[in-house]
């Protein structure tokens, strides 16, 4: 992993579009081979779009209650599979599998043929289909209580803009607060904000959101949905749903910006006051490649997922018996 490594820094922060097929070539090969304890289900689908469909992992167990893993891959609004190709990102899945989680990894539609909130109600329909179908032996036996939602990138920006819904007074109203239950929420190098002077931002602005201008899309973005959730959303609440984002030494500086951004806001409104998100940045790593790498050797990034979901669980657990 040396070289891989040596090439990360010499690119340091360059990340073009067109780049995370150089990163996911470089990575493949890598790849620990799929466990025979671990049961796939592919192509399941969740809403009624095309796109509505997923993969589950699952280990092929007798357990039941098993955590439960939503991962949304990236791709800049307008790119990006849940089989990216046969071994990414069935990285995620057999890795986390094999350590007693079930996986599910779900696409979302994808500009220019959607626009906000589309994103958002997909991760709803996602959550949905996890709760109504989750417990079943065939997909694992997972509780509904212990589901930790997992975005990268556009994918961490869709999972927010859902769980934030209530900060658009325009978007219906959906009853409880927090329906399907989240146990926990993990974003990695989120777009809660966006650079609308680069120019494939740009576009995709206009094609989500309708408009590039900051006064249209700002108060719909994940940050701006965060600032207007009412003060007693349980999503503040960081010991029932606790917050972890995730970034790299070698990060752009729009996920850069953005991620603090909501680092400080976050802070502001917490309970109990002033409680924190977990915040880490990952050394060695660019905006791509911590993901890339859990299934590889190299497990700094995947341990720390792995400990985040067991804690979310075990706090579930905790709560249960009291």
């Amino acid at each position: 992993m040396e070289q891989v490594f040596e090439t990360i820094a010499e690119n340091t922060v360059k990340f073009e579009l067109g780049d995370e097929e150089t990163w996911r070539n470089i990575y493949e090969p890598f790849y620990e081979a799929p466990s025979p304890n671990v049961g796939k289900i592919r192509d399941e689908r969740y809403g009624p779009a095309e796109r509505n469909r997923l993969d589950v992992y699952f280990p092929l167990d007798k357990e039941t209650g098993k955590p439960v893993l939503l991962f949304v891959h990236g791709g800049g609004f307008f790119s990006g599979d849940k089989g990216w190709s046969e071994k990414c990102w069935a990285n995620i899945g057999n890795f986390f599998a094999r350590h007693g989680i079930i996986v599910v990894v779900a696409n979302h539609q994808l500009v220019p043929h959607v626009q906000y909130p589309s994103g958002a109600e997909d991760m709803q329909l996602v959550r949905e289909w996890i709760y109504a179908n989750i417990s079943s032996e065939k997909y694992g036996s997972g509780s509904v209580d212990k589901v930790i939602l997992f975005g990268h990138s556009s994918g961490a920006a869709h999972i927010a803009s859902n769980l934030y819904a209530a900060g658009d007074p325009n978007r219906p109203p959906r009853g409880e607060a927090l329906f399907p239950p989240v146990a926990g929420v993990m974003y990695f190098s989120p777009p809660f904000w966006f650079d609308n002077k680069r120019p494939i931002r740009k576009r995709t602005l206009q094609q989500y959101f309708g408009s590039d201008a900051e006064e249209v899309w700002g108060p719909v973005s994940p940050l701006g949905l965060f600032k207007r959730i009412p003060d007693d959303s349980p999503l503040l609440n960081s010991d029932l749903v606790p917050v972890y984002i995730g970034t790299v030494k070698w990060e752009v500086k729009e996920a850069t910006d953005a991620a603090v951004a909501f680092f400080n806001e976050y802070r502001a409104r917490s309970l109990p006051k002033g409680t924190l998100p977990i915040f880490n940045v990952l050394d060695k790593h660019n905006h791509l490649s911590n993901i890339l790498s859990i299934g590889t050797e190299d497990i700094s990034q995947s341990k720390l997922i792995l400990e985040f979901v067991l804690t979310c669980a075990a706090k579930v657990d905790r709560r249960g018996k009291n």
